[in-house]
């Protein structure tokens, strides 16, 4: 029985947060026994998972942002032309649209080729199994055919990372079996519920999903329903925020997905948010372990 569980949600860049958590609990020795991912939160999830010592995990994330397989994934771009809404889906296609309406969109099923974020998954995720891990680890990601989440239980870790997260229409879909799977923030952004499917029974999650900001141009039909998929989005992170025995949200919100320069901050303000409430994190594991002794 997997006892207490830590999630980690989606968020691009804000994800780097998740790190600090990791070193706060590190730090005061409050151990995992599972850890649940989606998206950047599966990425952060897997590395720790193989080689839990937060402190290598930071330095390899740090390495990787100066490697040219970070600068292959194209966030210059995105950054340059961003505008509106930070819910990142939204965001990447309001930045590509022109592209898209010309045409270029129309004979393919993304605008890079897969390799870029393989590339990037390689450089930081050993290869091996999802139930090769020194503590268990669980990604989910979002079947493009069924519509349904996908929770990755086994199979390469590699692999499974890579679909939760690969951005639909930025990246084309992982092909496995007869699904093809996209990013697990289209369904379970903050997958608690898969935690639970899991058997855990103390739940530590952390949310980075950004705050709806208000929006009144809309210049085209594609501005409309961007802005109602940016609204529904942001619903269902709220609605899955429940459920969770200690629920983590370090001040990120405000960052942009793709703000991976301001990584020492985003780490900071992750350890702070976990010492903020370490003392709670302690009482309740102790109520919890009298309740289950």
């Amino acid at each position: 029985m997997k006892r207490t569980a830590l999630v980690l949600g989606g968020g691009g860049a804000r994800g780097l947060a998740h790190l600090g958590v990791l070193k706060a609990l590190e730090q005061e020795n409050i151990r995992i026994d599972l850890i649940v991912g989606c998206s950047f939160g599966a990425l952060v999830g897997a590395m720790y998972a193989q080689n839990p010592i937060a402190r290598l995990v930071e330095e390899h994330m740090k390495d990787f942002l100066d490697t040219p397989a970070f600068t292959k994934l194209g966030l210059g771009n995105i950054r340059q032309n961003s505008v509106g809404s930070d819910d990142y889906f939204s965001q990447f296609f309001k930045s590509v649209k022109d592209w898209i309406i010309l045409g270029i969109g129309a004979k393919r099923t993304s605008l890079l080729k897969a390799d870029r974020l393989q590339g990037a998954v390689d450089f930081l995720i050993e290869d091996g199994g999802m139930r090769d891990t020194v503590i268990p680890f669980v990604c989910n990601a979002s079947d493009l055919i069924t519509g349904q989440p996908h929770l990755f239980t086994s199979g390469s870790i590699r692999q499974a990372v890579t679909a939760s997260m690969t951005i639909p229409g930025y990246f084309p879909p992982v092909e496995l079996e007869e699904q093809l799977l996209v990013d697990g923030a289209a369904t379970y952004n903050l997958p608690i519920k898969f935690a639970h499917q899991m058997g855990a029974e103390f739940i530590i999650a952390v949310d980075i999903h950004p705050v709806l900001q208000p929006e009144n141009e809309f210049k085209n039909v594609m501005d409309i329903i961007l802005r109602s998929k940016t609204i529904s989005a942001n619903i269902l992170s709220e609605e899955t925020l429940y459920g969770a025995d200690i629920l983590l949200a370090p001040p990120v919100k405000s960052f942009n997905w793709y703000e991976f320069d301001r990584a020492e901050e985003l780490f900071r303000a992750g350890e702070e948010e976990a010492y903020r409430h370490i003392d709670l994190i302690r009482q309740s594991l102790r109520k919890f372990h009298r309740f289950y002794a």
